[in-house]
């Protein structure tokens, strides 16, 4: 089937801003975790100006990350691509369940009613269409089960 501009637009812009751009930054901290050791790590200047809470967890997550081994990173990187898919699946229905009972503060792209594309859904609805803009859209793959 051939989409139209809006709705390949739509559901890149649904991808990045809800999965790739989320999980990219979680790669890029657990990449950095296990780019040194725990020594070097340590070795490195904090900034003083930084909240030692802030610093306290910074420091906590660099640890935790450091610490897994392959089978755990990999178990850990399908856990956080399943919570950022699932994040945008319940917000997505929760946006279709409004427009179908008239409870929605509504929802336009590009300045259009976004029924100017749902007719294009191959699915019938905003989550469902999501399984298929991840598998077309996203630079990491389809929704996993």
């Amino acid at each position: 089937m051939n989409f139209s501009k809006d709705y390949i637009s739509f559901g890149t812009k649904i991808i990045e801003n809800f999965r790739d751009k989320n999980y990219k930054s979680y790669k890029q901290l657990l990449e950095y975790s296990q780019s040194m050791t725990l020594e070097e790590y340590d070795n490195i200047h904090k900034n003083p100006n930084i909240d030692k809470k802030i610093q306290e967890n910074v420091d906590n997550s660099f640890k935790f990350l450091n610490s897994l081994n392959k089978f755990q990173t990999e178990q850990l990187n399908k856990l956080v691509l399943k919570t950022l898919d699932d994040t945008a699946f319940f917000f997505l229905r929760e946006i279709e369940e409004g427009l179908i009972i008239n409870e929605s503060i509504g929802l336009t792209y590009k300045g259009k009613e976004i029924s100017n594309i749902y007719n294009e859904f191959l699915s019938g609805t905003f989550f469902g269409e999501y399984f298929l803009w991840a598998e077309n859209y996203s630079l990491y793959g389809k929704v996993l089960d």
